[in-house]
């Protein structure tokens, strides 16, 4: 408090305070900077203005709004399109004059496509055919067909995970289904083999039934993981026992 009150009994005389005016001034110029960081932090930034698309009609309707009906380039931006401006409709009508067209230019340049559409179906039909197969697999079975990808000489991995992804595939649990359990020709055969026993029991002659019974064990650590579209499972057919095939059959009178 005393400092304070002398500071302020120099002021009155006129004598200059060293520190003192200098750090209000400091403080007042600090708090403008930061007034003017939060008011641009707020604003955002200065927001990049996005190129108009003007498809081909609007670009013929322009012409014809210049040179047959004699509007002029603001008048014609605004009656076609309310964001057309005056320097974009000048754009189209220097076109039109210099190359005596009204189409839009199609988009040139950048890399090409590797593979071509029906080359892309085809992918997608491989992986939709088997759902575990990996990309080196698939990366091999492309090279190797001289007939389809005749024209693909090399591909990397992650084009061809582009590919899949552009397909809408995903990369999924697997869900393991066992084949011809409950299809319509499997119910069709059980239903004549009861019938075929049903005929024999009742028939005069005496039968001896012999039963075959097969039983699979398969020792292949198959994949848990495969890619199919969204919305539908990745599976993999596998027999009634996991793992690869070692087949038994035993029968009993």
């Amino acid at each position: 408090m005393e400092n304070l009150e002398h500071i302020n009994n120099q002021r009155r005389r006129g004598v200059r305070v060293r520190g003192g005016g200098q750090g209000r001034g400091q403080g007042r110029r600090g708090r403008g900077r930061g007034g003017q960081g939060g008011g641009r932090g707020q604003g955002g930034g200065r927001e990049r203005r996005r190129r108009t698309v003007i498809s081909n009609e609007i670009r013929g309707t322009v012409v014809d709004h210049v040179l047959n009906h004699g509007l002029s380039m603001r008048e014609a931006g605004q009656r076609v399109q309310p964001n057309l401006s005056r320097f974009t409709v000048a754009a189209i009508i220097r076109t039109f004059r210099m190359e005596n067209r009204t189409e839009r230019e199609p988009h040139r340049g950048g890399r090409t496509c590797t593979f071509t559409a029906e080359q892309e179906t085809d992918i997608v039909k491989m992986v939709s055919e088997n759902n575990t197969i990996t990309l080196r697999q698939t990366q091999t079975r492309i090279l190797a067909d001289h007939a389809t990808f005749r024209n693909i000489q090399t591909v990397s991995l992650s084009t061809l995970d582009r590919v899949v992804r552009r397909n809408a595939m995903r990369m999924k649990q697997v869900y393991r289904v066992l084949f011809d359990r409950n299809t319509d020709h499997i119910k069709e055969l059980r239903q004549e083999f009861v019938l075929r026993i049903q005929e024999h029991d009742t028939a005069n002659e005496l039968y001896e039934y012999i039963f075959i019974d097969e039983v699979g064990f398969n020792l292949v650590k198959r994949r848990r993981r495969g890619r199919n579209v969204i919305g539908q499972r990745a599976i993999v057919v596998v027999p009634g026992q996991r793992d690869g095939n070692i087949t038994l059959c035993a029968a009993m009178g």
